[in-house]
């Protein structure tokens, strides 16, 4: 919803004082939405989702691979807002969100009240 109004803040369906409105307010949200539900995530689920004999080395690659790119994600934001502009780079970032909420509706397990061992059983394959 957050990227859904800086979308509407960078088309003209807007009058322009409320674009201004709609950019700032949709970026605070995002960043407060981010903070308060998927920020966190990857730090707390992948403690919980990895064997304990592999945890700590998988945690560390995992975490490493999520900090570049954002380092990317970062580095290059304002030369994809120069090529593509802001609608269709806000639309991507939209469209990102909308496919992590699918995949984590779908593959992510609950894990509320749940021991690591209970977790640990519940992921291993079944052979």
């Amino acid at each position: 919803m957050a990227m859904g109004f800086q979308v509407l803040a960078a088309s003209d369906i807007l009058p322009g004082f409320l674009n201004i409105y709609f950019s700032v307010g949709g970026m605070l949200m995002f960043v407060l939405t981010f903070s308060l539900g998927a920020g966190p995530v990857p730090g707390l689920l992948l403690s919980e989702i990895f064997p304990s004999r592999i945890r700590a080395k998988a945690m560390a690659l995992c975490m490493a691979v999520h900090w570049v790119i954002n380092f990317f994600v970062g580095l290059l934001f304002l030369r994809m807002l120069e090529l593509l502009g802001p609608q269709v780079l806000y639309s991507i970032f939209a469209s990102f969100c909308f496919m992590a909420v699918v995949f984590v509706k779908k593959n992510v397990v609950e894990t509320k009240g749940r021991s690591l061992q209970d977790i640990e059983m519940a992921l291993l394959p079944d052979d």
